[in-house]
């Protein structure tokens, strides 16, 4: 079955990975991002290389309007969403006392509003078909506050939040809300292939079987980390 796919927040990296594995499986795949080069690019490449479409959809996931208008253009282009993953972040890594107030902001605006504003978009049309998935991008500081980051901690503890409430209250309506902690370092475009880091290939597999997994036992929290990761 194929699916309707947002990821809003997007860049090179474990987002490009993501939406080649969706769209390799036929999936509809809609790239939300707040420039329009890299992801126009990457839709013209996956609608010749894969299965699946793609569309860019250059949105400033914080800003609620936008929000609206880019999910506006997804169901013209591909009909309703099924699989929604809020991926976007904005690191504030400062302590507390150097910590910009506006950065702090945007950290949660990003984290936590923009993921707001993206399910409740993806969420009705979920609710009035067939249901859908949504899941959390989260990292070590959704469980563990980091020490000199409080606004990136706030906001993914705010984001973890947000899902657990969200699968409570989404799960008998058929929507599978799902939170993923990446305890580690993601490999950057072009690194060597080092044990340290966790391969974004191998994140986006994981969460494609998060899409198809049984409503009888659904995932509300996976842990991924590198097998020599500490933790």
């Amino acid at each position: 079955m194929t699916h309707t796919t947002v990821i809003a927040g997007f860049g090179p990296g474990l987002g490009e990975s993501l939406a080649r594995r969706f769209a390799a499986e036929g999936c509809e795949v809609a790239l939300l991002a707040r420039s329009a080069g890299y992801i126009d690019e990457l839709a013209i490449d996956l609608d010749g290389s894969t299965a699946g479409e793609a569309l860019a959809v250059p949105t400033d996931i914080s800003d609620r309007d936008a929000v609206v208008e880019a999910f506006g253009a997804v169901r013209e282009a591909f009909g309703d969403v099924d699989v929604l993953v809020n991926h976007a972040s904005a690191a504030a890594c400062d302590g507390l006392l150097d910590a910009d107030p506006e950065e702090f902001r945007r950290a949660l605006g990003v984290n936590v509003e923009g993921a707001f504003h993206c399910s409740q978009e993806a969420v009705a049309d979920m609710v009035d078909g067939d249901g859908g998935t949504v899941i959390f991008t989260g990292a070590t500081t959704s469980v563990r506050g980091r020490e000199g980051a409080v606004g990136f901690s706030a906001a993914k503890f705010g984001a973890r939040g947000l899902a657990e409430s969200m699968a409570r209250e989404l799960g008998p309506e058929g929507v599978h809300v799902a939170h993923v902690v990446l305890d580690g370092m993601i490999r950057p475009p072009g690194a060597d292939d080092d044990e340290q880091y966790l391969d974004p290939d191998a994140i986006a597999e994981e969460y494609w079987r998060l899409v198809q997994q049984d409503r009888s036992a659904w995932t509300l929290e996976l842990d991924l980390r590198p097998h020599v990761e500490e933790f």
